[in-house]
């Protein structure tokens, strides 16, 4: 008898080790970042226009608290920054919780066109914001 319950302990153990590891989602199957966009920019082929005159803009995300991986602007890779603040002469990327927060100083020359991309990631999941400022 004591044979016949340590195999069916040894069974029960068995079944729950494969049943741990089994998993809903394979690694790198993360679901997309959803935002909110809060900004009210307008959004042209994947890119929000800034306006000439600068200001602060605001995404959240829904499902994920993300970190700033890098910043792209002009000739230049990355800024002064941390995993939760970034800027240059320019921009300012900030996050605050679920919150990427983007501010631009007003356009000083009226023939002057600003690019900046910001990618923010949460592990295994990434996004990129692409801005372009205007005169």
């Amino acid at each position: 008898m004591k044979q016949i319950l340590r195999t069916f302990a040894l069974l029960l153990v068995l079944l729950a080790v494969v049943a741990s590891c089994s998993k809903e989602e394979p690694d790198g199957k993360w679901d997309k970042m959803k935002w909110n966009d809060l900004s009210g920019l307008t959004k042209v082929d994947g890119v929000y226009i800034v306006p000439a005159q600068g200001g602060t803009y605001t995404f959240e995300c829904e499902n994920y608290t993300p970190w700033i991986d890098h910043c792209d602007y002009g000739y230049y890779d990355m800024a002064v920054h941390t995993s939760t603040h970034v800027y240059g002469e320019w921009f300012e990327v900030t996050i605050d919780g679920k919150k990427v927060i983007v501010t631009f100083q007003p356009l000083e020359d009226e023939a002057e066109t600003r690019q900046l991309t910001v990618t923010v990631t949460a592990g295994d999941i990434f996004d990129t914001f692409r801005f372009e400022q205007r005169p």
